[in-house]
């Protein structure tokens, strides 16, 4: 038997084999290059949008850093201290305005178009050194180079209505008698943070038709800008108001006036608010028949309700020119810059602690502890010791304008005079640094 083998057909089955082999080579090849430029794309695609993602996130931080330099520089502007006097902010108003409105810019291109807020009929102002009332567009801000714009504002009831305050759920004491709703054209009363009462222990949000001791809660809202976004920062600050005002003279324990001549007035000699006694005691008080006393009612005023000074002067300190020795012969702060001290009185030697003679100052003078004021002294604004304050007037006395707040009060002789003054308070109250109530962003 013979066996032909056929040599054509099996190359020809041999070269079909490898041609097919070459199409499926191709084939994955094409489909890998195909998965390869879709994981490229896909990367790239991330990459892209990882790198937008961090740009967004980078300008937002640059844009959210920059508002809240500018709600830095409006709460330091609010604040009065040695060499600030020329960039201070305040409503130059005598009883505050509440159509005030004042910007802090820093380009001269800045337009009130660009505030969806801006309401002609406010002030609108811009301040500069010199001038509180400028309204023409310069730059005022005390930063070079960062991009935002400030407004600050006294508080109103209409933007208490807007966070939700009505009669069954109040924000604020509405001691104006009115209810009625208010609106962008008619804000309503300013909002002030103090006491509402002569029994009020703590300071809240209240409004008034009255003439008020208590500083107003100023708005603040700050926009921060970048290449083409814009943050948007707003909060509400309060200046501290300090202890209640129930007299000219507070003491939580005793009272010893022992001076001639003497005289301690209630009657407020800014004419802003209504008389009070011309003491507050909650212990005894004894006098000699030569010390007169002014006020509503014109005679010393037992008081169970007599601030204590302690907290107060927890919520004063803050920033202040601390005292380490006696004051002597010496100008605590100026009428024009009042300035905040503060004397820790178990740390001098003497029993009576810090000593304070012969000078004159302006603003809180705050001692932890005791204090001897003694020869002649002249002091504008308030003083606030936690422990006994002894006074001992020589020559013209010890004259203080504004108001004193102390454990125990034992004056050892010498002419004395203290006189309320609710200007003199506020001035003082303005060298310590606001507090930060509420702090929102907005979208």
């Amino acid at each position: 038997m013979e066996f032909h083998i056929d040599t054509g057909s099996i190359r020809s089955l041999a070269g079909s084999t490898v041609n097919h082999n070459r199409g499926f080579a191709l084939v994955a090849v094409l489909l890998l290059v195909a998965v390869v430029g879709i994981v490229t794309a896909t990367v790239l695609q991330t990459t892209s949008t990882e790198i937008q993602i961090s740009g967004n996130h980078k300008q937002a931080i640059q844009e959210l850093y920059a508002a809240e330099a500018g709600l830095a520089e409006a709460r330091s502007r609010l604040r009065k201290t040695m060499g600030t006097e020329a960039s201070f902010i305040k409503d130059p108003a005598v009883s505050p305005d509440p159509l005030w409105t004042a910007y802090v810019v820093g380009s001269p291109d800045w337009s009130p178009s660009v505030d969806p807020g801006y309401a002609p009929h406010e002030t609108n102002v811009l301040p500069v050194p010199g001038n509180p009332t400028n309204t023409v567009v310069q730059p005022n801000s005390l930063q070079t180079g960062l991009p935002y714009w400030v407004k600050i504002r006294h508080k109103t009831e209409y933007d208490a209505e807007r966070a939700g305050h009505k009669p069954a759920t109040p924000h604020y004491v509405d001691l104006d008698g009115s209810t009625s709703r208010h609106s962008k054209g008619n804000r309503g009363n300013i909002v002030y943070f103090g006491y509402p009462s002569k029994t009020s222990t703590a300071p809240v949000s209240l409004t008034t038709n009255a003439s008020t001791p208590w500083l107003p809660i100023e708005k603040i809202v700050a926009r921060g800008t970048a290449t083409s976004g814009t943050v948007v920062l707003e909060e509400e600050v309060v200046h501290p108001p300090g202890p209640n005002h129930l007299g000219a003279l507070h003491s939580s324990g005793d009272v010893s006036l022992a001076g001639t001549p003497g005289e301690i007035n209630g009657h407020d000699a800014c004419g802003e608010v209504g008389s009070l006694p011309p003491v507050v005691y909650g212990g005894t008080v004894t006098s000699t028949p030569t010390m007169q006393f002014n006020g509503n009612p014109a005679s010393p005023q037992h008081s169970s309700l007599v601030p204590d000074p302690a907290p107060a002067l927890g919520t004063l300190n803050a920033e202040a020119v601390v005292l380490n020795g006696d004051q002597v012969n010496q100008q605590l702060g100026t009428a024009l810059v009042p300035m905040t001290f503060f004397a820790e009185g178990a740390s001098f030697v003497q029993p009576q602690g810090i000593r304070v003679r012969q000078t004159r100052g302006s603003g809180i003078l705050l001692v932890d502890g005791n204090a001897t004021l003694e020869g002649e002294v002249r002091w504008d604004g308030m003083i606030l010791v936690t422990g006994t304050l002894f006074l001992s007037g020589e020559g013209s006395g010890i004259v203080i304008r504004g108001a004193v707040w102390a454990g125990e009060i034992d004056h050892q002789g010498g002419p004395l005079s203290v006189q309320y003054d609710s200007c003199r308070l506020q001035a003082a109250l303005l060298t310590v640094p606001s507090r930060v109530r509420t702090w929102r962003e907005d979208f």
